[in-house]
């Protein structure tokens, strides 16, 4: 049984949206993911795809097999019966990152807002196993969880018109790598040569929600010969 009051609403034609309350938590993470494996086993016919977020999951459906109400009562009664199990950890992922201004160009910048040191400051960027939440904004753009809350700060004021790929950022209480280059908004304090989405393979992108990521610096020097694909680790003792 789920240990939340879920909602089930329409998100236009054949999707609908299942939503836990508004937050960023492990509990509601670990709890939503396993009940998005358990619908798409149990209710396989009926589901075309399915997406999840920090608290919410979005449902494609067959509409010429079953209704929104008739999938609605299905979800909420699953919900009530399934039998939660912690999801074990797929995956634990290293990527190698150079925090350098010149590649970082808001590092010397957040350094001053967060009052750390330039070492201070990648050492505590760099400590942590981040939670991949989910995987959205743009193909293979991690969203992750775990930022040390001294590092927190609030995205640029203007965003940029071109934030180049691999571009590792903060904004808020997240950190992230974005996958291509686009316009964004988040701090930039350093860059990878990590490659997170190939639309020609398959999967397009190794990582999936639920798996953790570590970053590790790398010298400007080092970071034309650093690693383009992310390093798969091997974790005994959980993130």
């Amino acid at each position: 049984m789920g240990k939340f009051k879920i909602t089930v609403q329409p998100l236009g034609e054949a999707f609908l949206l299942v939503s836990w309350p508004a937050k960023i938590s492990l509990e509601i993470s670990e709890e939503l993911l396993a009940f998005e494996e358990f619908i798409k086993k149990e209710f396989e016919e009926f589901i075309l795809a399915t997406n999840p977020a920090y608290a919410t999951l979005a449902i494609r459906f067959k509409q010429e097999k079953i209704t929104f109400k008739s999938l609605k009562h299905l979800l909420l009664e699953a919900y009530q019966i399934f039998g939660f199990n912690k999801m074990e950890t797929k995956k634990y992922w290293e990527i190698p990152v150079c925090y350098d201004p010149s590649l970082g160009p808001d590092l010397l910048e957040a350094c001053e807002q967060t009052s750390l040191e330039m070492e201070d400051f990648i050492q505590l960027h760099t400590a942590p196993f981040y939670r991949i939440y989910f995987i959205g904004f743009l193909p293979g753009f991690l969203y992750l969880g775990g930022l040390d809350p001294k590092l927190a700060m609030p995205r640029k004021a203007t965003p940029r018109p071109k934030v180049p790929k691999g571009a590792v950022g903060i904004a808020g209480q997240q950190t992230g790598i974005y996958p291509q280059a686009s316009p964004g908004g988040w701090q930039l304090i350093g860059q990878t040569k990590v490659g997170l989405f190939n639309p020609s393979q398959n999967p397009p992108t190794p990582f999936q929600a639920g798996d953790y990521l570590k970053f590790t610096s790398v010298s400007k020097a080092d970071f034309s010969n650093s690693a383009t694909l992310p390093i798969l680790k091997n974790r005994e003792d959980g993130a």
